[in-house]
């Protein structure tokens, strides 16, 4: 980050899976179709396409609700282009600097990494605990700092200089890197990193 559903694909495989299992449980034990139907071929059928439109269902409403509270204009009508990167990078930059850790947990991915300036490694909850620490404050949009942008395909980086700091008393700058992934028509922020250097 130069100061990036959450959707997690885990939640939604395993509530449709849940979903599934309940539709296809007897008792606690799965049907064994192999056996003499006791409804005619032409009811089975139906039944088998109805358990699976069910079943798709189940799925969506699964997700719906997992991304209910991704419903964010700065992560709406995304592109895979590098507009929309620039616009998610003040985006991101701005929700760390007020402690909107809900919009950076639906734009950071669960296995999201950060290499820290100063060698640390941070993770997800790491990283949304520095966020929550801002919440409150009254910041202005940041200025943001000129930003290189290259996508190869469903991978993109974002990379550029940092605004000055003092580290120690001395000025000093960071090199900064965030790497995207397009996933389910949204980019989302997987991996990232820091490198300071005396100004």
């Amino acid at each position: 980050m130069g100061v990036h559903q959450p959707v997690d694909a885990i939640l939604d495989s395993t509530a449709s899976i849940q979903c599934g299992l309940l539709l296809l449980s007897d008792n606690c034990g799965i049907r064994d179709y192999t056996e003499q139907p006791l409804v005619p071929e032409k009811w089975a059928l139906m039944t088998s396409r109805t358990m699976q439109l069910l079943f798709s269902i189940c799925s969506i409403a699964f997700t719906a609700d997992a991304r209910a509270d991704c419903a964010r204009p700065a992560l709406a009508h995304q592109r895979r282009d590098a507009a929309t990167i620039q616009k998610l990078e003040s985006a991101w930059s701005l929700a760390y600097l007020t402690g909107d850790a809900e919009f950076e947990a639906c734009l950071l991915t669960p296995d999201f990494t950060e290499i820290m300036s100063n060698g640390s490694i941070n993770h997800l909850s790491e990283e949304l605990e520095l966020a929550e620490k801002n919440k409150g404050k009254a910041v202005t949009p940041p200025k943001m700092p000129l930003i290189t942008i290259h996508i190869h395909g469903d991978v993109a980086v974002a990379y550029g200089i940092s605004s000055e700091k003092l580290i120690d008393g001395k000025p000093h700058r960071s090199y900064f890197a965030d790497y995207y992934v397009w996933k389910n028509g949204v980019w989302r922020v997987y991996f990232a990193q820091q490198t300071s250097f005396a100004a």
